[in-house]
Formats: C-alpha cells, sequence, structure tokens
C-alpha cells in the first residue's frame, strides 16, 4: 500500500485516527477490532507508530471466530505545506523496522497468533545492539 497524506493533519490526529478502535456489523456477526497498546518512536519529521491490535468475531453474545492479534508498523512522515501521512504495514510483512517494542512481541504471542519469527529474531537483535552500546558507553563513562 502506498502513503496517505491528509491536508493539514497534525502527527497528533494521525496517531489519534491510527489507534481508534472500530466495532461493525457483518451479517449476524459483530466484529470489532482495539488498539491494546501503541508508542511513537521517532523525530520531528518522520517516524514509526507501532501499534497491538486485537480482533474479535461475536455473534449473539458468543465467539464466532478465534481472536485475531496483530503488531501495526505505520510509518509517519510530514510533507512540508500539506500535513503528516502514513504508510502502514503489518508484522506479516516484514517491515524493515525494528524498535517494535519487546513488550509488544509477549502481547502477541507466536504460538497462539503466528506470524513472522524471522522479523521478530531481528527486533530481538536490534534491541539486544542497543543494550550493548549502552553498556559500553556506561563502561567507558566511569
Amino acid at each position: 500500500m502506498g502513503w496517505l497524506f491528509t491536508c493539514g493533519s497534525t502527527r497528533r490526529e494521525l496517531i489519534a485516527d491510527r489507534t481508534k478502535s472500530w466495532e461493525r456489523t457483518s451479517g449476524e456477526m459483530l466484529v470489532k477490532s482495539v488498539c491494546l497498546a501503541h508508542c511513537y518512536r521517532g523525530g520531528s519529521f518522520s517516524g514509526v507508530l507501532w501499534s497491538v491490535w486485537e480482533r474479535t468475531f461475536t455473534k449473539a453474545g458468543t465467539e464466532a471466530q478465534p481472536t485475531e492479534r496483530w503488531i501495526q508498523c505505520d510509518l509517519l512522515q510530514y510533507q512540508q505545506d500539506y500535513g503528516w501521512g502514513c504508510k502502514d504495514m503489518e508484522e506479516s510483512m516484514h517491515p524493515y523496522y525494528y524498535s517494535c517494542p519487546q513488550k509488544y512481541l509477549d502481547m502477541v504471542p507466536l504460538d497462539r497468533y503466528g506470524d513472522n519469527a524471522e522479523w521478530r529474531a531481528e527486533v530481538k537483535r536490534h534491541h539486544q545492539r542497543r543494550a550493548e552500546k549502552r553498556r559500553r558507553k556506561a563502561a567507558s563513562s566511569v
């Protein structure tokens, strides 16, 4: 999918829109999608919005399909004289971004929801490299 921009939008408005829960009726089934957690990693003009989503399917108050969960990766970018826009991806697409909070991986366990083990391994390596860099920096400042 390509980039979607909204003229005059702010980053705050875009994040609120991208993390807004929704529900709809499909025949006799009620479908609800809820953002369980989100965070923005980036700077003043671009970054990544990470979010964890859960979707439930109920019919007459009982579960009609298994619950789904996934990790969403929205690239956010500002265009001068226009506003903020986004490009949405999810874990299954193996986005080449690895700053996803590790706790989000725990919220969407592979054994229950499946998805992209290779991408998750890269996320873990990313956090290990950052932790090692912080340890070296702390050790050198002593």
